[in-house]
């Protein structure tokens, strides 16, 4: 199974395990009929959202107090089976002995461990772990049925010239799953995890995650107005080789997905507090996606469809996905923009000691799979059907281009931020230039020591008909638009051109007149 598939897969057998004893347990005997009950629900529930795992238990001892099982999950995929085998321990409430060891004298229904077994199929991971449980994880199921849990991911590690090295220092998390009220919770943490493959002929490379959080909280108790909230912070990521490093520090993603009736809406929000490259500060940059109006239904079946699909292509140099597979991820994409949706990307934010620049895109959408048909051959035809307004705004402090050039030229290993050109120029003087010549010929706006750019257009049904459109506070039809930009962009090309002159080899002189 490829490496991208286990990733995949890691979460779905944790949540799995979460499900498995999420909800009421009862004590002695009672947990057998309570256990086939629970494995049918759940590979139901698997079959109905076409995921490829299946559960199964196996009794090894049963009684009053204490009950044991082998919990197995075996997982298909790219025409492959691979199980897990858990060894599942589980003491009864209302006082399990292990609670009262540790001085916890709150009444639950049960106390559980749950972790990996070591067999043929876990051996190498055991062997990285040097020994210890891969995934060791306790569940305390609380009288009013909903579970606390606790679990960790060993640390593993290994550095050999066949698969590089690999330094991982474990993962810690918790939660609690309510399903009779459909709530959760989650957090984790991870202190380090540095992975460098094995040398070439380019040398190597190394990737650092340091301090990674990672936490999530869903509220589906109201069914048509569900809301998840995921956060993940890092204190830095590195990617590094002989040539080149790149280093991102404090970096935070926050995500919301709100479901209300039959629409979902999505966000995220990304500051990446540091950004440098060979040790080139690049300031500070944060950017946001925004979808409205998605059917909920819709996304759903996308996503399960996709992730299905990948898992029937894992298999190495199997690229070609067929057409009748294809068919039902239109299907789940028509259904998802049903709903004529919105899409905001932004505002994408860079900051630098010079100033700053914003960019704002908003674009409402018609549902593209219906003309697929029609403008399927037609790349840009189906994208001007596919949308029925579009907005950019584009805003800059005046200084900030200048910075921004500087940069760039040190990015190149350049000097010409100190040394002139043989014009008299460095290139952030040459590009301000640039910029004056653009305001000029009305191809960007200034105001008030800001750059821009604004742009809106129309259509109905669509952009293809669209027939008024506002640059920069100017209005114009689609023709007017198309020559106003075509004399302004070759009027400000001229000038460009003349800040410098192109130089002339002398022409030989036998040579022909040419015009």
């Amino acid at each position: 199974m490829s490496k991208k598939i286990t990733k995949a897969l890691a979460a779905v057998v944790l949540l799995v395990i979460l499900g498995y004893f999420g909800g009421t347990w009862y004590t002695g005997t009672q947990v057998d009929e309570q256990i086939v009950q629970r494995t049918q629900t759940i590979n139901a529930q698997l079959r109905h959202n076409g995921l490829p795992v299946q559960i199964s238990t196996e009794k090894k001892d049963s009684g009053l107090f204490t009950s044991s099982y082998i919990l197995s999950l075996r997982i298909d995929g790219a025409g492959q089976s691979h199980t897990l085998n858990f060894d599942v321990e589980i003491e009864h409430g209302p006082l399990p002995l292990s609670r009262l060891q540790q001085g916890k004298l709150q009444p639950v229904q049960a106390f559980s461990r749950v972790a990996l077994i070591n067999d043929e199929k876990t051996a190498n991971l055991f062997e990285l772990s040097q020994g210890r449980p891969p995934l060791d994880l306790t569940l305390t199921t609380r009288l009013d049925g909903s579970t606390h849990y606790e679990g960790n991911l060993a640390p593993l590690s290994f550095n050999n010239s066949r698969d590089g090295q690999l330094h991982f220092d474990g993962l810690s998390f918790s939660g609690t799953l309510d399903a009779s009220n459909r709530l959760a919770q989650f957090s984790g943490n991870m202190p380090l995890l540095q992975v460098s493959p094995p040398p070439n002929e380019n040398g190597t490379s190394t990737l650092i995650f340091r301090d990674m959080a990672l936490s999530s909280h869903f509220d589906g108790r109201q069914t048509e107005a569900s809301v998840l909230q995921q956060q993940s912070t890092l204190a830095e990521l590195s990617l590094a080789n002989e040539q080149t490093r790149f280093e991102i520090r404090d970096y935070r993603s926050d995500t919301e997905s709100t479901a209300q009736n039959d629409a979902l809406t999505a966000a995220q929000n990304t500051t990446l507090n540091s950004v440098r490259v060979n040790g080139i500060d690049l300031g500070k940059l944060q950017y946001g996606v925004t979808a409205r109006g998605l059917d909920r239904a819709g996304v759903a079946q996308f996503m399960t469809q996709a992730w299905q699909l990948m898992l029937d292509n894992g298999r190495t140099g199997s690229q070609a996905v067929p057409q009748e597979k294809l068919m039902p991820l239109l299907a789940s994409l028509d259904l998802m923009f049903s709903g004529e949706p919105t899409l905001t990307i932004g505002p994408m934010i860079w900051t630098l000691p010079e100033g700053q620049a914003t960019a704002t895109v908003d674009l409402s959408l018609n549902n593209p799979v219906p003309l697929l048909s029609q403008f399927g051959n037609d790349a840009f035809a189906l994208l001007l059907n596919s949308l029925r307004s579009a907005r950019v705004e584009l805003q800059a402090d005046d200084a900030m281009p200048p910075g921004a050039a500087k940069r760039l030229g040190q990015l190149r290993g350049s000097d010409q931020q100190s040394q002139a050109t043989p014009a008299g120029q460095s290139d952030a003087q040459k590009l301000q230039n640039v910029i004056d010549i653009l305001v000029k010929n009305k191809l960007l706006s200034r105001n008030q020591g800001h750059v821009g750019l604004s742009f809106h257009v129309e259509g109905e049904p669509s952009l293809a008909a669209a027939s008024d459109i506002d640059m920069n506070g100017e209005s114009f039809d689609t023709a007017g638009l198309v020559t106003t930009l075509r004399e302004r962009a070759t009027a400000a090309e001229r000038q460009i051109r003349e800040l410098t002159p192109a130089k002339q080899a002398p022409a030989p002189a036998d040579a022909p007149a040419q015009d």
